[in-house]
Parts: structure tokens; C-alpha cells; sequence
């Protein structure tokens, strides 16, 4: 029927004209329509929590505990434009599931949009619901344009009677694809409220401050190196792979958009100096601001700008058993990697952990007391303690692959993140609740859009601004680390800024991104190895000893844009494939 998810944006519905009128009878009715459209922020496709598959572990930060995973195939070279037809989940690849779904969605909005105004109710209400709703078909063509570059641009119902217009699509330039979304952005922002925090039953609304925070991204994607160039990473880009030249105003644009929300006072990250929830913790202690980053997953906070909240009897859903731990009665399926690990400073100097001075000790005796609070939050590290469970991934330890079903547990670093250690899968008290409290998927929060302000004005500076560094050191110093040190040089503060972007974003889906908008994925990933603990040896048999995982990651020039699937192209011959996968392709070549 009209609802239907996963229908292919050029098949004709299976629905008629009464289908139609009844959808659009009144405002009510209108309202489940436009529900159901939200709803597709609940899956695979955008929310990682429900997919349990997280895009960093195709990259460098991680690697798939469990053979079947796209990750693996992406990150050794094996995928092509017709691995699988999901959004991302276990074994489909999202490449052209992915732009094959999207365009589900996209018409359903169109549908909703050229039909609402028929409805019976009010005015007021319906110009919400189109805003809402140009709201996400926006966000659903950003994501688009993230993974492939210029799209099919459709801002109407395809007609499946027009024989044209379903076989003469071709895409539109990667400019005009990314000012059409802003545009519309900017658009549905006009019509909508910046904030609903203060109406429980609107969480998850979209608002003008969420078009913003879209706009942000999209428009840092754009003004990045991999697409704002007259030095394209492959001669076969063409205007719809990426601007084709170099204008460093498009930064300007990106710190335009992160103001509108940072300058709105409702919005701002969860102070330090706050009562902690626990009044045996001292504020200002280490043990304090690992319980505050913990607590930022399962709470509503005023630096959430739009969330995702998928519900099951009523209740926030749970993590998936993939990502916990095997003590945790978990699968273990996300291995963080010892490169990342070793991108959290240390506790309270700021010093990187392979600085000679830096006293780190690779046994984690200290049970990350000596580490930015965020890294015991986001990987379980050998030995890590928390309070339901201890992580032991050596040979004969609870979480070794001697207790598991599958040789799950490749580098002796697990996800936390997302997972609550005050609660135990496997602790019979626990009423079958599972490893956490209900928490939620941020899409979009002031952290990443501080950090989207920073990288962007420091690409205008010539020398750092004291608003990039007050942009950074506000995420910094809510964890208890160091302000960033003075005097940094444009390139330097780079650095600075892409590393913050690592550990505070980690495992949110922005790391596979970024290396790609910053054109270094090639320099990270060919040829290297993720690297983890030597996990078959016991923990005082040669454990800690660092090893290779796996074999040789491959990154190619190709795989800097999602391929477009070949019974895609086959359908619409117009539709060009993305610069250096093969024009018709089959899963075996």
C-alpha cells in the first residue's frame, strides 16, 4: 500500500486513488502518513543502534567480529555495486539497497507533500507537517549525497505511467544536488520551532535548529577536500562526483549554519561543574566525568539537536546483543582497534599515550584512571572493571573466543559505547532488561556541530581563531581534559581537530566518512592492518603483545564514492556510475 517501505522509487504502488483520499482525509489521518515516514529514522538505515552494524568498523577504527559482516568486504576490497539490498545491516552491504530505499522514502514524502493540503483540519497544523516532512526528505537525500555524490534530484511523485521519465533520470551535479537540499532546508526551517525539549511527547520532532545541523554537515562534506577541488582524487570525476574547483568561501557556508544553532541558547553540552547522580562522586574527578559521558547516552540533554527514539512496548529499545561482550552474553561483533585506543590522551596531562613522557602503561593497570575519561566509555580494554562485569578477552578469560560460538573477539577491545555498566545481560536480577537502559540514537548534537564550526573556521584563518579553540575546548573540558595548547598553526590545529573528531565521535558512523572527505582513507587504510592484542595467547602468555588482525586493509580510488547498482543502471540508462566501478557489474567480477 501507500506505506509500504522498501518499494522501489520508479515501481509503480500498489495503492489507487482511494487510497489516496482516505490517507488524506483529514489532518489525523495525514499525521499517520507523516509518521510513518518519520519512522524510517528508526531503522537501518540512519539509526546505528537499531542496524548493529557501525560504518567505523569498515574503516580503520574497528573491524567485524563475525565473517559474514559488510564490513569486512568493504575493508579488504571485496565489495561491488550489487552487494546487498538492505540498509546496512549484518551482510548487506548499503550500497544499492541503500539508494534504492532512499528513494522509497523520498516518495513517500513527495506523496504526503502534493497531498496534505487536501486534508480536513487546520491550516496551522499543515504547514507544520510539510515543513516536517521537507525536513526529512532533505535529511534522507543528504545521506544520499554523503555516499554517492550528485543524485536524481526528485522533487515530485514519479508518474509510472511516463515511460520518459522512468527510464531518463540522470543525476544531477553534485552543486546542484547539495544547493537544492540546503535550499529546502532552509526552507522547512522557517515553519518549524527551534527547540522541543520542553514538550516530552515532541521528542524527535524535526526542528529549525535539526535543518541547520543538516545543512552544517552537508555543507562541511562539500567543503572538504575530496569534493571541493579543481584536483579531482580520480581524472574520471566530473561535475557530479564534485564541484571540480576550489572555492574556500564554501567553508564560510558551513560556519553560517553551525551558528544558527550555537547561538541559541537552549542548546548547549551538559556543564562539568552539574550535581553529579551519584553523590558519592566528587566533581572534578576522573571517575566524574566518565560517569557524566556515560550517562550522555541515556539521557535527553540540552546538546541533543535531533534524535531517534525507537520504541518497543512503550520503552526506549535496547543495544543489540551484537555489540556487547561475551560476559555480557553478547556476540561481540564490534572489535574496536588498538589504533584508536591509542588516540585517547591521557588523564589529566593530555599527553598522547606513545609520548615517552606520557607514564602509559599497556596492561591498563589503572583501569583508564590515567586516561581521557571517554576511552574507558567508549572500548572495553583488557581488564577494563565496570560495575556488573569485567572485560577479559585473553585465552581462558570470560570473554575469550574458548567460551563463544564464533572467533568473534579479534582484538581484545570491545564497544562500550551505547552499553551501560550498571546493568548485566547476565544477571538474573536484571528482569530480563538486557545491558542497558533504553537509550537512543543523536542524529544530530551540538558536539559534532562545534566541531564541524571548528574544522571549517579554521579553514578560513590563517592562523587559528580563539573561537576554534573555545569551539574544541568546550567538548574537551566537559571530560576534565586540558585546553588545547596555544599557538597552533592552521595545519596543526587541523590535526587537533580531526583527532578530537575521532574520540568524540567514535562509533557513530563518522569516522568512514571523514577519511574519505579528508582524502586520506587511501594513506590509513591500504596496505595496513588493523591491530589488537594477541588475543589466542593467555594474559600472562603473550597477550599484550600487539599484533596484525586479519590480513592487508585495501582502499582504492574507487571506493572513495558508493557504485551504483547495475540493475539501477539498467533500468534507467541515464544514471551514471560512479567513477572508476565498472559501468554493468555482477556480484562475481
Amino acid at each position: 500500500m501507500l506505506l509500504c517501505s522498501c518499494q522501489d522509487y520508479l515501481d509503480k504502488p500498489a495503492s489507487n486513488d482511494m487510497d489516496i483520499d482516505k490517507a488524506f482525509a483529514t489532518v489525523i489521518e495525514a499525521k499517520k502518513v507523516m509518521n510513518d515516514i518519520y519512522s524510517e529514522m528508526y531503522g537501518n538505515a540512519y539509526n546505528v543502534t537499531a542496524r548493529g552494524v557501525i560504518y567505523d568498523c569498515a574503516a580503520d577504527d574497528g573491524i567485524g567480529g563475525y565473517a559474514p559482516l559488510w564490513t569486512d568486504k568493504v575493508q579488504f576490497g571485496m565489495w561491488t555495486p550489487d552487494d546487498g539490498g538492505g540498509d546496512g545491516e549484518e551482510g548487506s552491504i548499503p550500497t544499492i539497497g541503500f539508494w534504492k530505499n532512499t528513494y522509497a522514502r523520498v516518495r513517500k514524502a513527495n506523496l504526503f507533500l502534493e497531498n496534505i493540503d487536501r486534508a480536513q483540519g487546520s491550516e496551522e497544523d499543515k504547514v507544520l507537517m510539510k515543513a516536517q516532512v521537507r525536513f526529512l526528505r532533505a535529511f534522507f537525500y543528504e545521506e544520499l549525497i554523503r555516499r554517492f555524490g550528485g543524485v536524481i534530484i526528485l522533487d515530485h511523485s514519479v508518474d509510472p505511467n511516463n515511460y520518459t521519465e522512468l527510464t531518463n533520470q540522470p543525476r544531477n551535479t553534485f552543486e546542484e544536488s547539495v544547493e537544492w537540499v540546503c535550499n529546502e532546508l532552509e526552507t522547512a526551517a522557517r515553519d518549524l520551532p527551534s527547540n522541543v525539549a520542553a514538550t516530552p511527547n515532541k521528542v524527535g520532532m524535526a526542528t529549525s535548529a535539526a535543518c541547520y545541523a543538516c545543512i552544517a554537515r552537508l555543507r562541511l562534506q562539500a567543503a572538504s577536500p575530496l569534493f571541493n577541488t579543481d584536483s579531482p582524487v580520480s581524472s574520471e570525476y566530473t561535475d557530479i562526483q564534485c564541484y571540480m574547483n576550489y572555492d574556500k568561501s564554501r567553508w564560510r557556508k558551513v560556519v553560517e549554519a553551525c551558528k544558527k544553532v550555537m547561538d541559541d541558547p537552549t542548546y548547549s553540552l551538559e556543564s562539568p561543574q552539574s550535581e553529579p547522580d551519584d553523590p558519592e562522586l566528587e566533581p572534578g574527578t576522573w571517575e566524574y566525568y566518565y560517569r557524566k559521558f556515560v550517562d550522555r547516552q541515556f539521557k535527553y540533554t540540552p546538546e541533543i539537536i535531533w534524535l531517534s527514539h525507537p520504541t518497543i512496548d512503550g520503552r526506549w529499545e535496547g543495544v543489540n546483543a551484537q555489540w556487547r561482550n561475551r560476559t555480557e552474553n553478547g556476540f561481540h561483533w564490534m572489535n574496536g582497534s588498538y589504533q584508536l585506543a591509542m588516540e585517547f590522551e591521557m588523564y589529566p596531562s593530555g599527553l598522547m599515550p606513545s609520548d615517552p613522557e606520557s607514564g602509559y602503561d599497556f596492561t591498563n593497570a589503572k583501569q583508564g584512571e590515567d586516561r581521557d575519561p571517554r576511552f574507558k566509555a567508549t572500548l572495553a580494554f583488557p581488564g577494563a572493571k565496570y560495575d556488573k562485569y569485567t572485560y577479559q578477552p585473553w585465552a581462558g578469560g570470560s570473554d575469550s573466543n574458548n567460551h563463544g560460538w564464533a572467533e568473534a573477539v579479534l582484538t581484545g577491545i570491545c564497544l562500550q559505547k551505547y552499553i551501560d555498566p550498571m546493568f548485566s545481560d547476565s544477571d538474573p536480577n536484571n528482569g530480563g532488561r538486557g545491558n542497558c537502559r533504553r537509550n537512543f540514537t543523536r542524529i544530530f548534537a551540538l558536539n559534532e556541530l562545534l566541531l564541524n564550526f571548528a574544522e571549517a573556521q579554521n579553514e578560513l584563518d590563517a592562523t587559528p581563531s580563539q573561537a576554534v579553540y573555545d569551539a574544541v575546548n568546550q567538548i574537551r573540558n566537559r571530560v576534565g581534559m586540558p585546553d588545547l595548547p596555544t599557538g597552533l598553526t592552521q595545519d596543526e590545529m587541523r590535526k587537533k581537530i580531526w583527532h578530537e573528531r575521532r574520540v568524540e565521535l567514535a562509533f557513530e558512523d563518522f569516522r568512514f566518512f571523514d577519511i574519505r572527505r579528508w582524502r586520506i582513507a587511501e594513506e590509513v587504510m591500504n596496505g595496513k592492518y588493523i591491530q589488537g592484542y594477541d588475543v589466542p595467547k593467555p594474559q600472562d602468555g603473550g597477550f599484550y603483545n600487539i599484533v596484525n588482525v586479519k590480513r592487508p586493509l585495501i582502499f582504492q580510488k574507487k571506493d572513495y564514492l558508493f557504485p551504483l547498482g547495475t540493475s539501477e543502471i539498467l533500468m534507467n540508462p541515464a544514471l551514471q556510475q560512479n567513477p572508476n566501478w565498472p559501468k554493468l557489474s555482477t556480484a562475481a567480477n
